[in-house]
Formats: C-alpha cells, structure tokens, sequence
C-alpha cells in the first residue's frame, strides 16, 4: 500500500504540466546571500575526488538540520555552490542514508527544485552518484523517467555500498560523514557474501582498479611516485610533445573536454605494464585526460604536500609578496617535481598562446589543472581551497619567469621537436 500512495503522489506531483509550468516558480539566487550556520554544517561540499579531473560536489543528507530545514535556503545555498563550478564539467554524490520524516522536503519543493536546475546547472553535470538509496527513492527517479530526457535520466548511478563508488570518485578526498561510513559498515556486516577485502573496502580511497600484470623489474606509473632522479617521467613527456603538435594546441577545449575513458583505461595500462603505445592513435582530449590522470594519481603531489598550506591559502598573501612565495616554494620541492612542474608550466603556456582557435585561456587552464598538482594528506580540500590553489596556477601559467632558465634547453628543445612535426 505504501509504494501505491507513493505511485499516486509521483504521478500528482510530478506531471509535465507540473514539471514545464504550472505555479511553481524556479528559485532564485543570491551569491552574497550570508547562509551561516547552514554553510557550517557541511551538508554540501565540494572537491576534487573525480578521477576524470572534474569537481565532485557532495551532498549529505544526514547532515540537514532536522525539524528546521528551510529547504527553499538549502536550495539556494546548493545553487550558489554550483554556480562557481558549474562552468566546467562536475559530478554529483548524493548519500541517502539519514533521510527521514523530521527532514523530508514536500514534493512541490521537489518539483521547485527540478525547475531551478536550469541548462546552466545541467548541461556539464556528467554524472549523479546515489549512495545507499531506498527503494522508494528508486520508484521516485522511475517514475520520473518519462518526463526528464533519456541523456539526463542516463547520467544517474546507484551506489549500493561505498565500495562501488569507489570505482567512480577517490573517497579518500570526498567528505564522508561518519554516520555514513557506519551505515555501510553495518551494510557489509549483514551481506550475505560479505564483500570484505574483494574491493578494499578496509581503506576509503582505494578503487577497485584491476591488477595488471605488470613486466618484473618495472615500476607501476598511474598511481606510482616521482622516480628519485631529476628525470620527467617518460608519459609526461609523451603526452606533452604530443599535445604541442599544432593542430592538437588548436583544439577547442584542450584539458576542459573529457577524454574517452575506455581509450584512458588503455593508455593507463599499457603504461604500468611496460608496453609500447602510439599516442597518435588517440584523440588529444584522451591524451590529456591522461596526463591530468597521472598527476592526480601520485602518491605524493607534484607541489608535494608541504606546499598545500600555502598553495590553499594563496588569496591571503599580498600580492607584491606572492612572486618571492612561490619562487621559496619552487626551490624547495624535489628536483624531479621541479622539472616535471617547470615542463607542464612551459606546455601550458604554450597552449594559451593558442587560445583564440582552443579557447583556453591561463585562468580556464587553472581550473582544470589547479587541482591535480597538490591536494591535503590528511584534510578534505574544500571550494575555496580549490579556488586558492586555482589562483597560484594561474599565477605559474602566467609567470613563467619563474623558473630557472639556465637549464630549459633541453626541455625547450622536447617541445620544439614536437612542434615542428607536421600537423
């Protein structure tokens, strides 16, 4: 009887007439709005746990204030969040578990808030993660089925355990409530097979990547760490001489695009198992999905975890003391993330000197690259984190002065080769 009430109130409340029109108004938004408390218990958060390089917004139902919830202000306070990343490509996280009576919306907020996600909000969305759903919330998204377009309807993926996201987002940099973690826990202990060391659901933060099998004496790339030489990485190398042929530098959204992630999963292999791969067989967007891939996936980031404090809190320091903060802060990372940092900085500005055709300016460039050259050890990396460590690559993309030059024949001399190959 329950499920058919539920039917009965989806069909009422959720209508084309309902959906396209009707009384209900999409909610408007102020940025400066000051949400308080509401921003304070961390309901919705944003990272960058996405291994596509996208933005991971989180939203933690748990985490709604019971019996108070203004949930026109919670809407607004997501739409303000989303509106500062919304420009590029995101994923969403939604964790069901702590839904209840005491903080359920009513369904015209529901539809209220379907009407405020607008083309702006939808268009980049890549996808919606749903963990640990209810079966009632599986019969809401059916029954919506018919009246949202096949593409959007698409984009939803059930979670049925944390262990399954994991194959999606990187947990270990996701802000994952407590209860959350209990709940799933208490999941596992009562599953029948019981997934336990199958999916390495002992450490948040370690998808379910497959083995490959590796050549003996070669040492695992994605994922590995910087060689203790002053060498660049042999797939950095690659991927950037082959990004600065020209036609590739002129390709509209060069880093902003995703690549093709069953092409990514290749490459990947391919270079953790030693074999010889042509990169010329792929597209330049799976190319450099690959190279944004292999810095996310270090053990340690390139600006290394030292520099996290002072790379997420860049907007604090004036600006005539920010050129002698990062030239300290260059001379104290590692030789070999020297190199590969000043070789990346170079590419990248070469690929903005090519803007009018790709469209990618330093600050689109930032973005895109900010997040995947340093992140907390120990912290989740917050929105404004991500903004600050944003605003110091931008600051290395456009001050490339900052490195040493005496020693960039060789790296200049890479990228020339690859540039005078014909496009």
């Amino acid at each position: 009887m329950g499920l058919l009430r539920l039917r009965s109130c989806c069909c009422d409340a959720l209508s084309p007439d309902m959906l396209n029109g009707g009384d209900l108004p999409p909610i408007q938004f102020n940025e400066k709005e000051d949400f308080g408390a509401l921003a304070e218990c961390n309901m919705i958060g944003s990272c960058n746990a996405d291994p596509s390089g996208r933005m991971c917004v989180s939203i933690a139902c748990c985490r709604v204030p019971k019996n108070t919830a203004d949930w026109d202000r919670i809407l607004r306070f997501g739409l303000v969040q989303l509106d500062k990343i919304c420009d590029n490509d995101y994923s969403l996280v939604y964790f069901h578990h702590g839904y209840e009576k005491l903080n359920k919306p009513t369904w015209k907020w529901l539809v209220t808030c379907y009407r405020s996600f607008d083309r702006k909000f939808k268009k980049n969305i890549k996808a919606f993660y749903i963990v640990h759903p209810s079966t009632k919330l599986k019969m809401v998204f059916r029954f919506m089925k018919p009246l949202v377009s096949i593409r959007a309807h698409s984009k939803i993926v059930y979670c049925q355990r944390l262990s399954e996201l994991a194959q999606y987002v990187m947990l270990d940099r996701l802000d994952i409530p407590l209860e959350v973690r209990a709940h799933d826990k208490n999941l596992r202990a009562r599953s029948v097979d019981n997934m336990t060391n199958t999916t390495g659901l002992g450490n948040y933060g370690k998808s379910d990547i497959p083995a490959f099998s590796i050549q003996p004496g070669f040492m695992r790339v994605f994922g590995g760490t910087l060689s203790d030489t002053d060498e660049v990485p042999q797939v950095v190398t690659d991927c950037i001489q082959y990004l600065s042929l020209p036609k590739n530098l002129r390709e509209e959204g060069l880093f902003r695009r995703c690549g093709n992630a069953s092409e990514l999963k290749v490459i990947k292999e391919c270079y953790n198992t030693g074999q010889n791969i042509e990169l010329s067989n792929y597209c330049p967007h799976t190319i450099a999905a690959a190279l944004k891939t292999y810095l996310r996936e270090l053990s340690t980031p390139l600006l290394t975890f030292e520099a996290y404090p002072t790379v997420s809190s860049w907007s604090d320091f004036a600006e005539d003391k920010q050129k002698a903060l990062c030239k300290k802060l260059l001379e104290n990372i590692p030789p070999v993330h020297y190199s590969c940092l000043r070789l990346l900085i170079l590419f990248l500005n070469k690929v903005i000197s090519s803007s009018s055709q790709n469209l990618m300016t330093s600050q689109n460039l930032a973005i895109v690259i900010g997040p995947n050259l340093t992140w907390s050890r120990h912290t989740i990396t917050t929105l404004s984190d991500i903004n600050n460590i944003n605003s110091f690559t931008q600051f290395l993309i456009d001050s490339p002065q900052m490195f040493d030059r005496e020693s960039d024949h060789d790296i200049g001399s890479s990228l020339q080769s690859a540039s005078t190959v014909t496009s």
